[in-house]
């Protein structure tokens, strides 16, 4: 199932980024200054441009390709917000699978964003990201080879949200096929990177660059990730069937507020009065079947998009607080999920609405890069 492959490295200083999700507009200008950031491969602005950098990183040597097939053993060490214990380390395997593998989505896809990597992949047909992929293996066996591969890095580097990442290929015959066998048969499900899948098999290309880690990994965390809504709509009015709608208090932001209650979400309007939102108790059986972001886009977020609203999706609390008021758009206050709904809405083939969970740490681009040979398709 999983394949190795001959990745290219940055031969001296690794120009890494962020994810997409994980990008202010101010760093990410900030990281197109440098000529060998991995965001020109990643997120282009210029996919002529990009093909030509591609091209004299590899004449220059700036990128190195790994002399025999390998998988990459990676780890992130990293602190989550509220626990005081830690540091902690997540483990696990980077290599291919093939695009048409069998693996379970768990929320949807902007058609938009998913139509920009589409194109770029089609005509630079480099992968740049791996798809978090959690799976159920043997474990046992993974760790034991990956831990010990870890001891001597080839890379360590520090992302910008304090996370260390750590990587090291594995080359010898009889690890990788004791790798290979113990995900012979794993059942597998996307934890992040839904839109790079669906890119990869819709630009058809034939394998998927994944990092593949332990589904029962206690260290799973999904932070919130709240909404900010443009529309012309009275928000508060659209909710009032569904929420019992209070005054927030002023003693702790708003999401941590939301945390501390019973099914329940917040509201910043445009105005900057803040609202608890908790679901009126005959609804709460509904929440059996799906969760309550699910329900909140369905009774209001969805309804107001489609008739002409805007809305994008993001952590940073107080930047979308600020927002919302320099922009005049309302803020909704997530809670986090819980990582059973993350499992129930991929095993039933009920996706949660898109960006609907944020799974921390995010991988790093540009730690590992995969090209695929084939005919390129020329950019519209």
């Amino acid at each position: 199932m999983i394949e190795p492959f001959q990745g290219w490295w940055y031969a001296g200083r690794a120009a890494v980024a962020p994810v997409r999700d994980a990008l202010s507009e101010e760093l990410r200008q900030r990281l197109y200054e440098d000529p060998h950031q991995a965001l020109h491969v990643a997120f282009p602005k210029n996919l002529q441009q990009a093909r030509a950098r591609w091209n004299e990183w590899i004449q220059k040597r700036v990128v190195v390709q790994e002399p025999v097939p390998a998988l990459y053993a990676y780890s992130q060490t990293f602190h989550m917000v509220g626990q005081e214990r830690g540091p902690f380390t997540r483990i696990g395997i980077v290599g291919l699978l093939p695009a048409g593998t069998a693996v379970l989505p768990h929320e949807r896809t902007i058609a938009e964003r998913e139509s920009g990597l589409i194109e770029t992949l089609q005509f630079l047909r480099v992968q740049a990201t791996p798809v978090h992929i959690l799976a159920e293996a043997d474990w046992g066996k993974v760790e034991r080879i990956v831990r010990e591969a870890l001891v001597c890095p080839r890379l360590s580097v520090a992302g910008w949200d304090g996370v260390m990442h750590r990587v090291v290929p594995i080359q010898q015959t009889g690890m990788l096929q004791t790798l290979q066998e113990a995900f012979q048969g794993a059942k597998l499900y996307i934890a992040d990177g839904h839109h790079r899948w669906q890119a990869v098999r819709r630009a058809g290309l034939q394998k998927l660059l994944v990092f593949l880690t332990d589904k029962a990994d206690p260290t799973l965390w999904v932070p919130s990730a709240h909404r900010l809504l443009w529309t012309e709509e009275d928000v508060l009015e659209a909710c009032k069937e569904y929420f019992d709608i209070r005054a927030a208090g002023a003693r702790v932001a708003l999401w941590q507020e939301v945390m501390g209650l019973r099914h329940a979400v917040g509201i910043l309007a445009p105005q900057r009065q803040a609202w608890t939102l908790r679901l009126r108790p005959k609804y709460w059986e509904l929440l059996e079947q799906r969760p309550l972001i699910s329900w909140l886009h369905e009774w209001v977020i969805d309804p107001m998009v489609s008739r002409g609203g805007r809305l994008e999706f993001g952590r940073e609390w107080g930047s979308l607080a600020h927002r919302a008021q320099v922009e005049k758009a309302w803020v909704f206050a997530l809670p986090p999920l819980k990582i059973t709904d993350v499992f129930h809405a991929a095993e039933k083939g009920q996706p949660l609405p898109p960006k609907a969970t944020y799974f921390f740490p995010k991988v790093m681009s540009g730690l590992v890069f995969y090209e695929e040979k084939g005919p390129t398709q020329s950019p519209a």
